[in-house]
This record gives structure tokens, sequence and C-alpha cells, in this order.
């Protein structure tokens, strides 16, 4: 068995696979695109970004410097590390520098390059201090609570500090920015070509008892008999897809991954075909330890 030692986690990536609508096979989805929030247009219902550093799931530049993101049918959400709850937030909440992915149509991908796209899921990696760490926070340290209580006020996810919302956004922006990067510096630290090893074997022997043991739940699933995705609960709801998740396709794309070449990302670390599906994320979760955090086993059209 592996021994896989770790630090801690930044950021989840609890639901990257997820998908939304049901769509044509002929128009797969592209999943976990990374990018930085360059400001929000709420009048056009959509969002600038660029390119992060590792571009998109492919690993090329896919936004470019500067691309506007139609959001009118896009699912919004957020995983807090300090709630471990999975939240739908609202336009309103993402700031300049926040670290995002972008789940976008196939036919949305050629769009972006001429720099307007229509995404279907949109989640914030950057994490947000909650209100109740914030409290923790000032009466537990009243040593520096003084000057980091305006900053985590201003940071707080789903606050209503109106009072000094304007004032304090700028601030907060710089803060996140500096955030995501240390959830890619665990990964570093972290045994993940070993585990990427152990994915390989698990696939090879087929062991769906192995592979429901990786797996971070609910873990976002995606087949061809189900290209809409679902949610599974549990070990048990995954064993019953064992055929669909063990498939010819995604048995190759996972077998011919090159540990040794793996990158990690804010957004994790994708195993499987260089055109992203099919293929599976990997993160680190809130206990500290590396997890499946969703299997994408749907072919995308060539």
């Amino acid at each position: 068995m592996i021994n896989i030692r770790l630090l801690t986690a930044a950021a989840a990536a609890a639901a990257l696979l997820c998908l939304t609508g049901c769509q044509p096979k002929e128009d797969p989805l592209h999943l976990g695109n990374n990018a930085i929030v360059l400001e929000t247009d709420e009048g056009r219902n959509g969002l600038y970004v660029k390119d992060a550093d590792n571009g998109g799931a492919s690993g090329d530049s896919l936004f470019g410097e500067r691309c506007f993101i139609d959001c009118s049918h896009a699912q919004l959400s957020y995983y807090g590390l300090d709630t471990e709850e999975l939240t739908e937030i609202k336009l309103g909440d993402l700031l300049a520098g926040d670290e995002v992915t972008i789940d976008l149509r196939e036919s949305e991908v050629k769009k972006a390059g001429n720099g307007s796209a229509s995404a279907e899921k949109i989640q914030l990696m950057t994490q947000r201090i909650s209100a109740e760490n914030q409290s923790d926070g000032k009466s537990g340290d009243s040593g520096s609570g003084s000057s980091d209580s305006g900053s985590s006020g201003s940071s707080s996810y789903g606050s209503d500090n109106t009072n000094s919302a304007d004032s304090d956004r700028p601030r907060q922006a710089e803060a996140n920015a500096e955030v995501p990067g240390s959830q890619a510096a665990s990964l570093e630290e972290s045994d993940y070509k070993g585990f990427a090893e152990q994915i390989q074997h698990i696939f090879s022997e087929r062991d769906i008892e192995a592979l429901a043991q990786l797996c971070a739940y609910p873990v976002y699933v995606t087949t061809e008999a189900n290209t809409e995705g679902l949610d599974v609960a549990d070990a048990a709801g995954l064993k019953a897809q064992k055929d669909d998740i063990f498939t010819d396709a995604m048995l190759q794309a996972v077998a011919g991954v090159d540990p040794d070449r793996l990158t990690p990302s804010q957004a994790g670390i994708f195993v499987g075909s260089e055109s992203g599906s099919p293929g599976l994320f990997f993160s680190l979760a809130e206990d500290g330890y590396l997890k499946i955090m969703g299997i994408n086993a749907e072919v995308l059209s060539q």
C-alpha cells in the first residue's frame, strides 16, 4: 500500500466534475478550466476572466488575457473547507482576483478563443473566512484582532457587512488571490504521483472496491449511460456503476497517463485523456488525504 503523507489543504475541488443540464452527446463538456476573475458585470449577468497559470483543463491557453463569460445559465457554487459545505453563490459574490474553475461545452470552448463564451458551471476555489470562524478568531486572539478583524470581516463569505464592502473589496481581492497557490503547493508536497499510480493499478484490475475507498463523497460521476451526471452519495452507489466506469475508453485513458508528468494545479490533478474526457480529478480533501473528487467516463467526440 502506498504511504501518502500530506500537509494541509487550502482549497477543495469537491464538485469539479458537476455537470448541469442535459446536452447533446455531440457537444460534450470540457471540465475544470482554471481562470482568474478580472471583474464581474451583473448588468450582463457575466464576468471577465483570464487564464490561470495552467490555462484550461488540457493545460493550454483558453481564456487569454481577457474573456467574457456569460453566467446566465451557469450554476455557481463554493465549497468551504471550514464548513465542509457546498453552497450556491451569486455572481456578486465573486471578486477580482478570485480563482475559479469553469466548465464549458465544446462549442463554447471554441468561442472562448474569440473572447466570449457561455459557462455551464463555475466554482469558486478561493477560500472565504466563515462568519463563525471569524468570530472565533476575534475572541481567541485579542492581540491581533484589531488589525486582522477588519480584513477578515471583508473577506467573510456570505457576510452582509455592506457598510465597508465597497472600500474593502480591493484589499479582499488581493488577499484572496494569494490563497489558491497554497493548494498547489500542498499537492506538490504530497505523494500525488504515487496516488496516480495507485489509481492506474485499480483501473487495470477493475477493482471497484478499492476505487470506492479513494473517493470523497458525494463524488460526481458522469458516464455514457448518464451524460447529465449524478452525485453519488456513498460507496454502494459507486459500486453499482462499476461497468459504466470501467469502460475500455476509461481504462485506456487512465493507463495512458505518465504520473511523472502530472502537474498539480489549484483545481487538483486530472488523470485521463488529453482531450479532457474520459478521466477523473483528485485533490486534497478536508481530512488531509488525497481523494478522487469526480469521475467522468463520458467520451468527448473527436
